[in-house]
């Protein structure tokens, strides 16, 4: 197995991915671009009722089936009513921290199938306007969309398409850098489904055979916490590939790496499935470039499908990323790292 990975095909998946909108629950652009970006590989694409994306790849052997997953849906906001100015009320769809949306533009997908142009902003959004402006918590209750529009009162925002229920989703800002850094919201998980589209093309072209019978998995409900709720019953063992943290708890962590996760906010992983990708970094992974990581204030899709009772050993690793959940910061090392790892674990290492 060779590890001649192309970096630049990763980062340029990574940034079409990241710029195709899939706040949770809102699918069909994600859907579209997925479709096509398989169909050029030869892949055959199936989705669930949950709108889970499954491709699947035969194994040398059929004696269990294993499944890597990453998340297509990103942070985002659903319209929960409208005000008399024409702003729009939300609430958040995952763990959005305000703070670091004040201001950004954002896309209001409508339910009509019409997009409206937005600015997140707080109730008192100018220091010279508001006394309070600096000071004032920022909340559900504090902060709305303003539509990037001659809009001036509710029927204004009614008549371009916005009703309740409608999802925004936070524009990215993807920049690349020339020492392989990139910084862009929604690395968290675009720049996984980066990888495991790199390893279904590292598949087809060098002729390999994963060890076992393979789905890569690609759920949309990640970030509420029931992305992973159903897992198809052929699959024994469910890994999920996220972002990993970097912070005082992460021993060993930096935007270089990869990170296996042993326990996180849900609790410990399967004890063997973890001791094999830990031995797969061993064997695949860059000496410094890999740790391992109990996580807080954070699960993944993996430990949702085992804690709704799916028949699974779960498991989970991933690239580091700086600042999750805002405009988050990776280096295109990490990705690698993580591909490295994904590969090895689905040849059979530490088996």
């Amino acid at each position: 197995m060779t590890h001649d990975i192309d970096k630049d095909y990763l980062l340029d998946t990574l940034r079409a991915c990241v710029e195709v909108e899939s706040p949770v629950g809102y699918y069909p652009e994600a859907h579209e671009w997925l479709r096509g970006v398989l169909a050029e590989m030869g892949c055959e694409m199936t989705v669930d009722n949950n709108a889970t994306v499954y491709v699947r790849v035969s194994g040398k052997s059929s004696e269990k089936v294993v499944c890597l997953g990453a998340h297509l849906d990103t942070i985002g906001l659903v319209v929960r009513g409208i005000n008399d100015d024409g702003t729009l009320r939300v609430r958040q769809l995952g763990g959005i921290n305000y703070h670091s949306i004040e201001g950004e533009t954002c896309t209001v997908h409508c339910r009509d199938g019409r997009a409206v142009a937005g600015q997140v902003i707080c109730d008192h959004h100018s220091t010279h306007v508001f006394d309070d402006a600096r000071s004032r918590e920022r909340t559900e209750d504090t902060m709305a969309i303003s539509l990037v529009a001659d809009v001036a009162s509710a029927a204004d925002a009614r008549a371009l398409g916005v009703t309740e229920g409608a999802v925004a989703g936070i524009d990215p800002h993807f920049e690349r850098f020339d020492n392989g850094y990139v910084i862009s919201r929604h690395i968290d998980d675009k720049a996984a489904v980066a990888v495991l589209l790199d390893v279904l093309r590292w598949l087809r072209d060098s002729g390999e055979r994963p060890a076992f019978d393979t789905l890569f998995a690609f759920p949309i409900y990640e970030e509420i916490g029931r992305g992973g709720s159903w897992v198809p019953d052929e699959v024994d063992e469910y890994v999920a590939v996220d972002i990993t943290l970097i912070g005082p708890d992460y021993a060993g962590s930096d935007e270089h790496s990869v990170g296996v996760i042993c326990s996180d906010a849900k609790g410990p992983y399967d004890w063997e499935l973890t001791n094999t990708l830990i031995a797969c970094a061993q064997e695949a992974c860059t000496p410094g470039h890999w740790n391992t990581q109990v996580c807080f204030h954070y699960s993944t899709d993996a430990n949702a499908a085992a804690l709704h009772g799916n028949d699974i050993a779960a498991g989970a690793f991933g690239m580091a990323c700086m600042n999750s959940h805002g405009r988050e910061r990776c280096h295109v090392d990490a990705l690698v790292e993580t591909e490295r790892l994904a590969r090895a674990y689905v040849m059979g290492c530490g088996r």
